[in-house]
């Protein structure tokens, strides 16, 4: 079984199953500056998974449709499509759209960074399907392929369907205590702290709306400036595009 993880540039816990690439991960070996990795919460996920891992017994990966039909949720709301900026050391948008209470999934990512002398350019988009997960680069047309059947063995090991629902519990558990409310995008979101990162996240329904961090005196924040939760995301932004080569599968 395949397992990277999302690491640069930051995605909300919609994106937190996904892998991150080789390139990003050698990132952040670099001493100085360092470049900071968005999304603690993502990091503690992919460590969880990671143990999970080998008491995977789910003979096939499910569809988006299939893990609904099974009473999985990873959300608390069905659909959406969010539009997020970073700011800081980063400059660049997220595009999110999800269907199928967050198992049907995609975001286009269009980022820059710089600190010190290390810039990079991030454009890439990332497909979850279920218990499949896709990372797809416009300029080559070619896809990786990640088996990510592992989620749903997290998900029971907390006695319910709906991961949105132990989202606190693995808050706390990598450290992170409650910091009031905070208002993003016209939503009230539940604020937290993780004093040992020096991260602040603004969470809800399962999603991380705002991530905001300083390290070594550098900035790097993210924060969600658009929501639609009334209409259907267009299905060709939810779809690997036709013609794909898809690679690992």
């Amino acid at each position: 079984m395949k397992s990277n993880w999302l690491l640069l540039p930051a995605a909300f816990l919609a994106m937190a199953f996904l892998p991150y690439s080789k390139k990003v991960a050698e990132t952040s070996q670099l001493s100085s500056p360092q470049p900071i990795f968005h999304n603690v919460y993502d990091q503690f996920l992919a460590q969880v998974f990671e143990s999970a891992v080998a008491n995977c017994t789910t003979n096939a990966a499910r569809s988006a449709e299939q893990m609904v039909a099974a009473g999985y949720k990873r959300y608390g709301v069905e659909k959406g499509s969010f539009v997020f900026q970073y700011d800081g050391a980063m400059s660049g948008t997220d595009h999110i759209y999800f269907d199928n209470w967050g198992w049907r999934e995609a975001k286009y990512t269009s980022s820059k960074t710089e600190l010190g002398t290390f810039k990079e350019e991030a454009n890439e988009v990332q497909y979850l399907d279920g218990e499949n997960r896709y990372v797809y680069n416009p300029s080559t047309k070619k896809a990786r392929y990640f088996d990510s059947r592992q989620a749903i063995v997290v998900a029971d090991k907390h006695g319910t369907k709906d991961m949105a629902a132990f989202a606190d519990v693995l808050m706390k558990n990598m450290g992170g205590k409650p910091d009031g409310k905070q208002m993003v995008a016209n939503i009230e979101c539940d604020a937290w702290v993780i004093e040992k990162n020096n991260v602040r996240l603004f969470m809800w329904q399962g999603l991380t709306l705002g991530e905001e961090s300083i390290v070594s005196g550098v900035k790097v924040g993210r924060h969600c400036v658009q929501v639609d939760l009334a209409k259907n995301p267009p299905l060709d932004k939810l779809v690997l595009p036709k013609g794909v080569v898809v690679e690992g599968k």
